[in-house]
């Protein structure tokens, strides 16, 4: 069961990785002058994907210390109320999952094994936070944790948004042009567990006005507990139609 899950986990929280993102392709364009951080969050927030519905198709790769595996992943959202995921290998799905705000479900097709728990069950076993509003907006490429009193400066050629308090420390690499997020850094003071997440090859998606990020680099470093790592590529987006979640255990 410590696998499936740790599959699981890695596919819905997600390396550290070198290869390029998206940022200003111009540094001449790139806005200059003081930066405030009520506008800088206005404008971030003004830019969020907000899609009701996504429906997508990705390569994804897990890599972690126990399990290395990739496939095609079928990944349906339902904004607020529902995640679903498929995940196949050489056509034949392997594992099917159903993720709502209060609990997941998981059918291992290739062990037949059946998991119903609830949010607090990942949580409780892993010591480790199991939102679904977080993981949504992972998935929708969306800054997480953003708080009005971080502060705000320039590095690399874009905004950086810092923050700490007693519990957390985040950093933030926000694109100056589109202010859509491409790199997020969450770590947990005193429990040596941190999450990244990159997002990369910015582009239009039908359904949507802004660029939406087509990779998708996600790592969790549990300490002790080890890592996993999980590279998410979508080759196939669609924003704003509904869609159906089946999950049937047969």
């Amino acid at each position: 069961m410590r696998l499936t899950l740790l599959a699981l986990l890695a596919v819905l929280l997600l390396a550290n990785c070198n290869r390029k993102v998206a940022g200003p392709g111009n540094n001449a364009n790139v806005p200059t002058g003081k930066l405030r951080l009520a506008q800088v969050l206005r404008t971030i927030d003004d830019n969020r994907t907000t899609a009701e519905w996504l429906d997508a198709k990705a390569k994804v790769d897990l890599e972690s210390e126990k399990l290395n595996i990739g496939g095609t992943a079928y990944i349906r959202i339902h904004r607020d109320e529902a995640i679903w995921m498929s995940v196949k290998k050489f056509g034949f799905e392997g594992a099917r999952a159903l993720i709502r705000p209060d609990s997941f479900f998981l059918y291992n097709r290739l062990e037949n094994e059946y998991i119903a728990e609830p949010l607090s069950y990942i949580e409780e076993k892993y010591k480790i936070p199991a939102r679904f509003d977080l993981l949504q907006e992972i998935f929708f490429g969306n800054a997480v944790f953003l708080t009005d009193d971080l502060a705000v400066d320039r590095a690399d050629n874009a905004i950086r948004l810092t923050g700490r308090s007693r519990d957390f420390a985040t950093d933030y690499r926000i694109d100056p042009l589109t202010y859509r997020p491409l790199t997020m850094e969450l770590q947990e003071l005193g429990q040596d567990r941190t999450l990244t997440v990159t997002n990369a090859d910015y582009a239009t998606a039908d359904g949507l006005t802004q660029t939406f990020p087509r990779s998708r680099t996600i790592v969790v470093d549990g300490g002790s507990e080890g890592m996993a790592g999980m590279q998410i590529d979508f080759t196939d987006l669609k924003f704003g139609k509904p869609v159906a979640m089946p999950f049937e255990t047969k």
